[in-house]
């Protein structure tokens, strides 16, 4: 260590050694990444290693807090909750004695709530804002999303989502990023491109192109949300590549949609030879399930009989084909949020006036499903739809599912029961010995009034993924990557 005197005062500088040193240390507090290095390099540089890549995550222990038990909706009052790797290792009463316990970094969390982190089983992260406000939904530079997509992913983890499923647009290297925190963001489910007929709900051509001879191979324009493919070997074959691709699913259109310009919001789209040929191998593939863009009850009832395994938006389905689905474990995610939103300005500018006319068809109708799906027994996640300019107001959900269903049901949607959308229930969506440590810090009891969730900057006091807390209003609790 140098001490320089000047005319500005005193300061230190570290020695040679030191410096290196301080790009290199342990602690995921104060650790620095290795933005330089010296010429010749120490001896000890990997060549090969991953430079973003932090140190393991700070061993914490959160005290006195009342952790929210959502599968039985009731609260577990002043326990310790035990952070080590970005797993939960231990929940049990709080004593004393736990907050000087040796290699934990204790917390004080007494009069908080601990709730799972949140999932939004229903995003588009690439859809993101800018530009012309339909190009949220159409973007036109693949380097420019991916840059753009880093504030996306900001947000759902600064409200408090520490898991998203995409359901068209994202695929593996997004989800590698947020997994190595390269980018600060929730963990990522992804299935690539939503796969569409020609003519469907996916299909983003132009309907006065020349018609070719239908190919087997399918077709893709460039870093669109939406792939075409026609006849069974197409799909077959395009599930192959997505599933090759990484997808943690894939999800296929079976009916018209709102935002499509060329489809009737009724038609039923795909064969169910079509569909099986997909969920089949999607299934062997090792994937998570086929899930299925779908209004009403015609295209929710092939899909059903291809295979699949989930159904997205559902307004229009009727009480038996919701039995059906209750029946068959076929799970169902609502996004009641994003036709609140299109109905209205300013965001009903993002769709023209043909859309305008289809979605006073399904907003209304989007509630009386929710509730009866509820009341009949299907599996219901949390799903939002939100992209462009709409992408902050994903909380919202909540205070439109909390209009018809009781705040533990609508908190269930976006834990438990979206945990077993995606196939990791007791992982995520839960707090219990062996999960990931993901969980929100709360100054109010959601099990009492889930809206609570959508007033962050009233209620929400601490965000932890994966043990790394991103926000903090908790004394002893720092912050080790920050959003901002």
């Amino acid at each position: 260590m140098q001490k320089i005197t000047s005319a500005l005062g005193s300061f230190e500088i570290l020695d040679k050694d030191e410096s290196l040193k301080s790009s290199h240390k342990d602690s995921p507090y104060d650790w620095d990444p290795p933005y330089w290095l010296p010429n010749p390099p120490p001896k000890d540089v990997d060549v090969e290693a991953t430079p973003w890549i932090r140190p393991p995550q700070a061993a914490m222990s959160i005290v006195g807090v009342n952790v929210i038990d959502v599968e039985n909706s009731k609260v577990l009052e002043k326990m310790t909750v035990k952070i080590k790797d970005g797993n939960i290792i231990s929940i049990a009463k709080s004593q004393t004695k736990d907050m000087q316990e040796d290699g934990y970094a204790s917390v004080d969390a007494s009069g908080l709530y601990m709730c799972p982190g949140l999932i939004d089983c229903h995003t588009h992260l690439t859809a993101t804002p800018g530009g012309t406000a339909a190009g949220g939904l159409r973007p036109h530079s693949e380097t420019l999303t991916a840059l753009q997509s880093t504030w996306v992913l900001k947000g759902m983890l600064a409200r408090g989502f520490t898991t998203i499923r995409d359901v068209g647009g994202a695929n593996r290297h997004y989800k590698d990023a947020t997994a190595q925190w390269l980018i600060p963001g929730p963990r990522i489910l992804q299935g690539g491109p939503v796969v569409s007929q020609s003519g469907g709900h996916g299909d983003e051509g132009n309907p006065d192109d020349d018609i070719p001879c239908c190919p087997i191979n399918p077709t893709r324009a460039s870093n669109t949300v939406g792939i075409v493919a026609d006849g069974y070997d197409a799909c077959l074959k395009v599930a192959r590549k997505l599933m090759m691709a990484g997808a943690d699913h894939i999800k296929i259109c079976s009916s018209g949609g709102v935002a499509s310009l060329t489809d009737k919001l009724e038609s039923s789209q795909f064969t169910v030879a079509e569909i099986k040929a997909i969920c089949d191998t999607c299934r062997m593939m090792g994937g998570t399930l086929v899930t299925a863009h779908c209004f009403t009850s015609e295209g929710a009832r092939n899909a059903i009989e291809g295979g699949i395994g989930g159904i997205e938006h559902g307004n229009l389905i009727d009480e038996d084909t919701l039995r059906l689905m209750a029946k068959k474990g076929i799970h169902y995610t609502p996004t009641l949020i994003v036709c609140d939103l299109l109905s209205r300005p300013p965001f009903n500018s993002i769709i023209p006036p043909v859309s305008r006319e289809k979605l006073t068809h399904v907003q209304k109708m989007g509630f009386v499903t929710l509730k009866k799906a509820h009341e009949v027994g299907v599996n219901i996640a949390y799903g939002t739809d939100c992209f462009s300019n709409m992408q902050p107001v994903q909380l919202s959900e909540f205070d439109l599912r909390a209009s018809v269903l009781p705040s533990p049901v609508v908190l269930k949607h976006a834990t438990c029961n979206a945990a077993k959308v995606i196939k990791m229930e007791g992982k995520v969506g839960c707090l219990k010995q062996g999960s990931f440590a993901d969980f929100l810090l709360l100054s109010s009891n959601p099990l009492e009034d889930v809206t609570i969730l959508s007033k962050p900057k009233e209620y929400l006091q601490g965000i932890v993924k994966d043990g790394r807390c991103v926000h903090s209003r908790v004394k002893g609790l720092r912050v080790e990557v920050s959003l901002v």
